[in-house]
């Protein structure tokens, strides 16, 4: 059996869910010709939704059919990374909500590094991890001012 013959489906029906979602819940924009909060979500779904289609279609083309065999073995290793990134995004989605982006974002990037990647130099992963906040931050707050989760707790 042929995995990417269910992870194109998957990726279609996870991208059209993800385009309603962004469409029923994130407002437009506020003007005529900005692009508004609702732009890269939109982008980042039909992105999505085109990975889903190129894998779909390369899945079911009889040129792949001699590759049917080469179904690789996931190892620990890359099963660790999944479940970590998967656990990590879902802290994170605490956190921002509890304690706001300034103070969640590089706990995050820190978590990230050490744990997932394994950089174990804390110079580099405190650098990286202040460095990431704080440009994001200047993106977002000075430059598009755009307003960050400031948290639940620290409000």
């Amino acid at each position: 059996m042929r995995l990417d013959r269910w992870l194109g489906p998957c990726l279609l029906a996870l991208a059209a869910l993800w385009l309603w979602l962004v469409y029923t819940y994130i407002p437009g924009a506020r003007g005529e010709g900005e692009p508004g909060p609702r732009a890269f979500p939109v982008l980042l779904g039909f992105v999505l939704l085109g990975l889903g289609g190129l894998i779909t279609l390369s899945a079911f083309l009889p040129a792949n059919a001699r590759r049917d065999a080469a179904v690789l073995v996931v190892t620990h290793r890359e099963a660790f990374i999944a479940s970590a990134t998967f656990g990590l995004l879902m802290l994170y989605a605490f956190l921002l909500e509890k304690l706001g982006f300034l103070i969640a974002t590089p706990v995050a990037v820190a978590l990230t590094m050490f744990g997932i990647l394994r950089m174990r130099s804390w110079i580099l992963v405190l650098s990286l991890a202040a460095g990431l906040t704080i440009g994001c931050w200047m993106f977002f707050v000075v430059l598009l001012e755009t307003p960050l989760p400031r948290g639940l707790w620290l409000m």
